[in-house]
């Protein structure tokens, strides 16, 4: 095997998202510290390794995934560290492969979410409040709902970097 900067690169991203899940998982939260440290190496990164072209890149990934995590966010869907995670792995991966990374993250996180709910009897109770979501969403636009949110600690929830770590694994081994 050869050891160039994006081999090494790969590498550093694995085990930021794995670190990031860890986190997630056992504390429920991903460290600011974390995400700012992985938005600023992955920017620094492609601004080395792909020049203006890869630091655009990275930047373009870096605020859509703000833009969209933020969206989530205002509807109490993630977490404020789901955000930064977001962000950072925009950084880190650069658009395209953060795009597969992101849409293999949304997958798992339905699989996740679905196979929690099965194991703890919540399974109708779920598409119920994703149906009562859909119509609060219909009817008042893109608020949050008031109970069924993130912040309701009542609510079945699936730590978010979990998913990001295994969209983020696969996209790095996707030839």
């Amino acid at each position: 095997m050869i050891w160039n900067e994006w081999t090494i690169w790969n590498a550093v991203v694995v085990a930021f998202a794995l670190t990031a899940a860890m986190g997630d998982v056992r504390w429920r939260k991903i460290p600011r510290a974390l995400t700012t440290a992985g938005l600023l190496a992955g920017v620094g990164f492609h601004l080395y390794a792909g020049g203006f072209n890869g630091f655009a890149l990275s930047a373009l990934a870096c605020l859509i995934g703000f833009a969209i995590g933020l969206t989530f966010f205002s509807l109490g869907a993630i977490g404020g560290g789901d955000v930064k995670l977001i962000t950072a792995l925009g950084a880190m991966l650069g658009l395209n492969r953060w795009l597969f990374a992101m849409e293999v993250a949304v997958i798992a996180a339905g699989v996740i979410a679905l196979v929690q709910a099965w194991r703890t009897g919540r399974l109708r109770q779920t598409f119920a409040n994703i149906a009562e979501t859909l119509r609060w969403l219909i009817a008042r636009g893109v608020r949050a709902h008031p109970v069924i949110n993130v912040s309701n600690a009542a609510m079945l929830r699936a730590p978010f970097g979990v998913a990001a770590a295994l969209g983020t694994v696969a996209a790095v081994i996707r030839p």
